[in-house]
């Protein structure tokens, strides 16, 4: 099977296959370019996976009755680390009480293979009372590493037809592209700042320019002016018409740069009103 197939299979990303073909973890082959697996040997790695996961759970769910007397079902740690915020507790199962077990094994699921950088929740979208919509519940994951430029925000409902595996699976399959594309959108980020910087330079410069222009000519061509003087130069170019007894540059920088009673002066001139 390809990658795709094979990732899909296994709820990794393509490149963890990729990972997994380069270093042996499954048995795989290079045909025209592209890895081809071998369904059989990514069968066993998955059976590893899930063993390992088994053998190191660190979520459960623990049974109890609230003041009502509904049972409830709560999302607890192992290790017996307590709910809450502070040192030597875990705020993401604080408040992960339900009254719906299915809710509490979704949870226990999804923490036991989200990385400590996101944060799980299930919260109620509120739509305006006007709305015809009726609210609803979703699950949603949020998140990323302080240093990524785009956390991640996803969510799917709690009803969805996928059931609790399938949601499961589809806030987990996002949490893991987020985290393989944060290299990139660094990268990006680093990239844009360059070009941002770049052109902040250029404009210091340029005013610098203006400004030597102000001392030496005094007040210069509104930008009025500027746009005004460009529209007619481009109605001379197009008509073919035009001379006057004025001249002056052409382009908008040049143009800038002229002082104010000049660029007067051009206006009247390539208006011909003389």
């Amino acid at each position: 099977m390809n990658t795709t197939a094979a990732a899909t299979q296994a709820n990794v990303t393509v490149a963890t296959i990729r990972t997994w073909c380069r270093i042996g973890a499954v048995a795989a082959a290079k045909q025209a370019g592209r890895w081809v697996i071998d369904s059989i040997s990514l069968a066993a790695r998955i059976a590893i996976g899930q063993r390992k996961a088994r053998m190191t759970s660190r979520y459960t769910i623990t049974d109890g009755t609230n003041q009502y007397g509904t049972a409830t079902y709560t999302v607890a740690r192992t290790d017996g680390t307590e709910a809450g915020y502070g040192p030597d507790k875990d705020s993401r199962i604080y408040g992960m009480t339900y009254i719906k077990r299915d809710y509490a094994e979704v949870a226990a699921a999804v923490l036991e293979q989200l990385p400590e950088e996101y944060q799980l929740a299930r919260r109620e979208v509120r739509f305006h009372r006007s709305s015809i919509n009726s609210n609803y519940w979703v699950w949603e994951v949020t998140g990323g590493l302080p240093d990524d430029p785009q956390p991640l925000k996803v969510n799917v409902r709690v009803d969805s037809p996928a059931g609790k595996d399938g949601i499961a699976q589809h806030l987990l399959t996002a949490v893991r592209t987020h985290a393989d594309g944060r290299a990139d959108r660094i990268q990006k980020k680093a990239e844009a700042g360059a070009i941002a910087a770049a052109e902040a330079a250029v404009r210091e410069a340029r005013e610098a320019q203006l400004e030597e222009a102000r001392r030496q000519k005094g007040p210069l061509a509104t930008p009025r002016q500027v746009d005004f003087i460009l529209k007619l130069l481009a109605r001379r170019e197009y008509s073919g018409e035009g001379g006057g007894f004025f001249y002056g540059p052409t382009d908008r920088a040049g143009i800038e740069e002229m002082s104010k009673a000049d660029a007067s002066t051009y206006i009247t001139s390539l208006k011909g009103d003389y």
